[in-house]
């Protein structure tokens, strides 16, 4: 059987992309998706950081999408991951997440783009063909915000004191919402408990908190009010 040099040139020509996201239905779906765009192919898919750091080599994607709520280590540090192992990977985040509190810490772990998941098929393949392009893929009003950040002007009441926290005070936070002691955060972040006790009081510094006790019920609102969020988008 004769080669068919078109079709070898088109297949060559696609742009790989994997998928990491703890439920395989939506890596199934983003699959079959990028699968039948020209130009695109879906080259693998994982269900959390630890496998996603096996598989990227042998996948060799031109981009990744991931979520941030991932089982064992947050979305930001494997951005964080992707980019030490890679500095040139292309990496858009796809997540329930509100933008205008994680858009912008994503960008700066190094992602190229931010989609929320309540955004269709037609946004997620514009966002794709924009950070493959070299271009950054946000939303008008997120864009906006980043400018003015850029130029070194927030908007006027609109900014959270948790947006202060640097990301690994952030991790140590939300697993204080989640419920977890001093020594589980250390497990699950690989620190020493005596760090996590530092960022413990960078927390209540910033965020004007004195006690333990205060620290966990405002990191337990928190984790709440954004469950909260993410099941109205679902």
């Amino acid at each position: 059987m004769k080669s068919n040099p078109a079709a070898k040139a088109q297949t060559a020509e696609r742009k790989r992309v994997f998928i990491v996201d703890d439920h395989p239905m939506m890596r199934e779906g983003l699959g079959r998706l990028i699968d039948g765009e020209p130009g695109l192919m879906f080259c693998g898919g994982a269900g959390n950081a630890e496998e996603a750091l096996s598989m990227i080599g042998a996948a060799r994607p031109d981009l990744v999408i991931t979520d941030l709520t991932l089982p064992g280590r947050s979305g930001l540090d494997l951005i964080k991951d992707f980019k030490a192992f890679n500095p040139e990977m292309l990496v858009l985040v796809f997540s329930m997440h509100d933008e205008s509190f994680y858009a912008e810490r994503a960008l700066r772990a190094g992602a190229r783009g931010y989609l929320m998941k309540e955004e269709g098929s037609e946004k997620m393949l514009a966002a794709i063909r924009q950070v493959l392009a070299g271009e950054i893929s946000v939303s008008a009003r997120m864009a906006s915000k980043i400018l003015n950040l850029f130029s070194g002007q927030r908007p006027r009441g609109s900014s959270s004191p948790v947006e202060r926290l640097t990301d690994r005070e952030f991790d140590v936070y939300q697993l204080i919402g989640q419920g977890k002691t001093t020594k589980e955060i250390a497990q699950q972040l690989h620190l020493s408990p005596k760090t996590v006790a530092v960022h413990r009081g960078n927390v209540k510094e910033k965020l004007g908190i004195t006690s333990a006790t205060e620290l966990v019920h405002h990191a337990v609102r928190w984790v709440e009010s954004q469950s909260a969020e993410r099941a109205d988008v679902s």
